[in-house]
């Protein structure tokens, strides 16, 4: 028996199906992305009809990859990227969605700011407001009022999911946290930030704990994605605090999510939460836990640009990127560490989200090339660098969050892990040991882990993380660990100096 699980990110959608050990069964991909509207550049939007299309797509495909009959299945959740929406008239049809990366919540950040001013970073624990759900609701009462006026729901990406599988509008507390919405000690909806920005309370989904059963597959969405009508759906959570999931996380336990971007989060027993914090606050799947959130933004999309610009003037640029990357653990294992002096600041930061704004400068340092005392710069040296740039980052975040809350443990989860010299470098960095699962698709694996609890097979999510969950060998600093303490401070100096 199996259960299932969908992710729907930033640039493409995934479904997995696994067993009750987490060993993956089948997965279906497809790419997607989204459209830039012509009269406003700096706003993103999602074309729902294409979305729904390539999600049922991929849930075929995982049925048919893993050769599973839809009989076997037992549960499915979902999971999503944060901070997008889909708003939805009264009849449950789609109005506008817009991914995290939409920013027209900028231009009408200030309603946000007259209305609740500090208190909204302090009753959510989000900040900055432009990046969240009332800022962009704000834009459509003053830019597209047809649309604005007959909003009746307001859905995270995933959750709307959920309705299109079985006709419910709920969503759970970690989804919940990073609309804006949600005061995130109570884990209610927050009245105060409601009221202020003339909304209804009713337009917000019902909170339920993830691994709740929140309905069953229609008859319309079985025709489309394959899956049993009556198929249980279970309320899954947003795709980092998934991820935490599948990373089996603990309470003073951090988790660097090591993907295109890398969210560095670390569990407590209790909401951190004050006016000013350069992170943020919101909640975990699991009941009565919380996440400190310290973002070092952009990190595997950096590696990513900078082998495309390694590659650009090669023969077959694209046949050169898609080597480069797969070699990429060989490419760089020579390099010592600080990289024969070269230093990248090139995008992943050390958090203070009052300063999302702010586009620092990137900087590449390295020595002179034509000293003849000196190893030249050069592209293996520049990749490693960038690599270490995002170690460094980590640990600066790392840092952030430890000067909160006492840290027991380091893990890392996500694409990244799937190179053998990430796992090393962080360790290192850190001068820390680091533990790896076997799954690095964490969001994916931590939306399957509540489906399994809804399906009966565990009596709560951290026993079923417990036994999905399989582990690499913890990896301990080795004899190159402690060569990078300098290196780390000369990285800080030269990362501040991109002010």
């Amino acid at each position: 028996m199996v259960v299932a699980a969908i992710d729907a990110g930033t640039t493409g959608v995934r479904c997995m199906l696994v067993d009750k050990s987490g060993a993956v069964v089948g997965i279906g991909r497809e790419s997607w992305g989204c459209v830039t509207p012509s009269d406003l550049d700096i706003a993103k939007e999602i074309d729902t009809s294409l979305y729904w299309k390539k999600i049922c797509q991929v849930t075929r495909e995982a049925l048919k990859s893993g050769g599973t009959s839809s009989s076997k299945l037992e549960a499915i959740a979902t999971t999503s990227q944060r901070m997008g929406m889909i708003i939805l008239d009264a009849d449950g049809k789609e109005l506008r969605g817009t991914p995290n990366i939409d920013a027209r919540g900028a231009l009408t950040q200030y309603v946000v700011e007259e209305s609740v001013g500090d208190r909204f970073q302090e009753l959510t624990g989000c900040w900055p407001p432009m990046m969240f759900a009332p800022a962009r609701l704000a834009w459509f009462e003053e830019e597209e009022s047809d649309v604005y006026e007959v909003i009746a729901h307001v859905l995270p990406i995933s959750d709307w999911i959920t309705y299109r599988l079985c006709s419910a509008f709920v969503t759970d507390p970690s989804s919940a946290s990073a609309t804006g919405f949600l005061d995130v000690r109570s884990r209610k909806w927050s009245s105060e930030v409601v009221e202020a920005l003339n909304l209804e309370m009713n337009i917000l989904p019902e909170i339920h704990i993830a691994g709740t059963v929140v309905g069953e597959i229609t008859a319309t969405a079985a025709k489309e994605t394959g899956l049993p009508s009556g198929l249980p759906v279970v309320q899954g959570g947003a795709d980092t605090q998934c991820a935490l999931l599948a990373a089996e996380a603990n309470v003073g336990e951090i988790t660097v999510v090591a993907g295109s971007t890398a969210p560095i989060m670390l569990v407590t027993e209790n909401p951190v939460c004050t006016q000013g914090q350069k992170i943020w606050t919101g909640c975990h799947v699991v009941p009565s836990r919380w996440v400190l959130e310290s973002n070092a933004g952009l990190t595997g999309s950096y590696i990513e640009w900078a082998v495309r610009f390694l590659c650009e003037r090669s023969e077959n640029p694209e046949q050169c990127f898609t080597s480069t990357l797969s070699n990429l653990s060989d490419i760089v294992a020579h390099i010592p560490p600080g990289s024969n002096e070269t230093y990248a600041a090139l995008g992943p930061t050390i958090m203070d989200c009052h300063r999302f704004t702010d586009v620092r400068q990137a900087i590449l340092s390295f020595p002179q090339p034509a000293l003849p005392q000196v190893t030249p710069l050069d592209s293996a040296s520049f990749l490693h660098a960038v690599l270490e740039n995002i170690a460094y980052s980590a640990r600066g975040n790392c840092e952030q969050l430890e000067a909160q809350v006492k840290v027991s443990a380091i893990k890392t989860i996500g694409g990244m892990t799937k190179s053998t010299v990430w796992g090393q470098l962080l360790a290192n960095v850190l001068n820390r040991s680091i533990r790896i699962p076997d799954q690095c698709e964490g969001s994916l694996l931590g939306a399957a882990i509540c489906a399994a609890k809804g399906a009966g097979w565990f009596s709560d999510l951290m026993e079923a993380s417990e036994a999905m969950v399989q582990w690499h060998p913890s990896i301990e600093p080795d004899e190159r660990a402690t060569r990078y303490k300098p290196y780390y401070s000369r990285w800080k100096e030269i990362w501040y100096r991109g002010d």
